[in-house]
């Protein structure tokens, strides 16, 4: 398929000598349909590079999700671990039930006379999470 431009020639135009004269606008060429190896090539390395990226987000949100939920679950077992030691204020450690995370409960005296300092450590998995709190001492 031809196609062919045409433009009446003006004085004016031919004056000027621009992008308008006549001899720029005498076009000739001759299309095919579909797209060039070139530009399937260059359409192929965008998407690629737009789903590298897409995985690569996905990816590093899932790791925060994963890490998230651990971070969750231990303070979780540290929340039930101070409530553990409110009750019966001694220093301890173990290993919760069914899991591979374990705990210390810690007891010391502070400055203030009658306050002790009550703290719970989590561990699992390469995280800790550390809970602490000060109550009165109970007397005997």
């Amino acid at each position: 398929m031809k196609i062919e431009v045409k433009k009446m020639r003006s004085s004016e135009d031919e004056k000027r000598g621009g992008f308008l004269s006549s001899q720029f606008l005498n076009l000739s060429t001759s299309m095919s349909s579909g797209f060039t190896l070139l530009e399937v090539m260059i359409a192929l390395a965008i998407i690629s590079m737009t789903l590298m990226t897409v995985l690569h987000t996905v990816n590093y949100h899932a790791n925060i999700l994963n890490e998230n939920a651990l971070t969750t679950e231990l303070t979780q077992l540290a929340k039930g671990k101070i409530l553990d030691l409110e009750t019966n204020i001694v220093s301890s450690t173990g290993k919760f039930e069914g899991t591979e995370y374990t705990y210390e409960n810690t007891v010391s005296e502070t400055d203030t006379p009658g306050i002790v300092e009550l703290r719970t450590i989590v561990k699992g998995q390469g995280k800790e999470v550390m809970l602490n709190e000060f109550v009165l001492k109970k007397t005997e």
